[in-house]
């Protein structure tokens, strides 16, 4: 599991000021004192076969999905004007279809945004203030976080599922995976399995029936006062039938063209 992958659900919604920009327009975030918060302790080295195997299950499940519809939910810690940790949320729904489309919409505490990838272009689009900034993007989903993340500052929450080999992205790095028995979330019974990397507490559960992730969660154990962030996964749709005109941008009458880092804040 690599940091940036369990990072990216946290700092979303910090990454784009069309999302959350407004909410601290007014306000400078002061730097945290020293002596503020204890670091966590870090979590103990467990390495359990069986808390893998979900994993794997949950992977194959992905991995063997050409196309999908899931929506999300999720909440994120971010530091207010007093220094105070404020929990804001977003709601998505995400459709992909692999090897090389997806597109998302976004809603939410901030100003909406959208984002079209279709293997040969990548678009964002606030439809608020009619803004977009689009370029030429690589030619399939495995590349397309790092290339989003380098070239327009974009981190993608849902990244995880988008992946050809989910096992192997959430896995690298880890320090200890174990099974913490299960949660019922929406009425499904789900595994919990607990997670840690260098720096990172993240815990995924995973449902029973369908293999398919039903909430991730986790802890930034590096940073001041530990933010946390969720991310739930629910109403997956797994044939449904997606038009590739769903993953292309179609340009509102209006709307103007922007360079994607002045879009997304990233050259700040």
């Amino acid at each position: 599991m690599q940091l940036k992958l369990w990072r990216n659900a946290l700092t979303f919604a910090l990454l784009f000021p069309l999302i959350l920009g407004t909410a601290f327009s007014q306000e400078k975030t002061p730097t945290p004192e020293k002596e503020a918060a204890a670091t966590p302790a870090t979590p103990a080295q467990v390495m359990e076969q069986g808390a893998l195997d979900l994993l794997k299950k949950m992977s194959a499940k992905l991995a063997a999905t050409p196309e999908f519809v899931v929506r999300t939910r999720g909440s994120t810690e971010a530091p207010g004007g007093t220094g105070q940790f404020l929990t804001f949320f977003t709601e998505s729904v995400v459709a992909v279809k692999r090897p090389n489309k997806l597109s998302a919409e976004i809603r939410g505490d901030a100003p909406p945004f959208d984002f079209y990838f279709n293997g040969e272009k990548m678009t964002a689009y606030e439809p608020t203030h009619k803004l977009y900034a689009t370029m030429d993007a690589p030619k399939t989903l495995d590349e397309l976080p790092a290339f989003a993340a380098k070239t327009a500052g974009i981190l993608l929450p849902f990244e995880d599922i988008l992946h050809s080999d989910p096992y192997a992205i959430l896995t690298k790095d880890i320090t200890s995976a174990f099974y913490a028995g299960y949660s019922v979330i929406r009425g499904a019974r789900c595994e919990h399995v607990a997670l840690a990397a260098p720096g990172i507490a993240g815990e995924i559960w995973i449902d029973a029936k369908t293999d398919l992730p039903c909430l991730i969660a986790g802890a930034l154990l590096d940073v001041q006062g530990a933010p946390r962030f969720t991310v739930e996964f629910h109403d997956w749709k797994l044939t449904p039938k997606l038009p590739d005109k769903l993953f292309t941008f179609a340009k509102p009458e209006g709307a103007q063209a922007m360079d994607f880092r002045a879009l997304t804040g990233a050259g700040r």
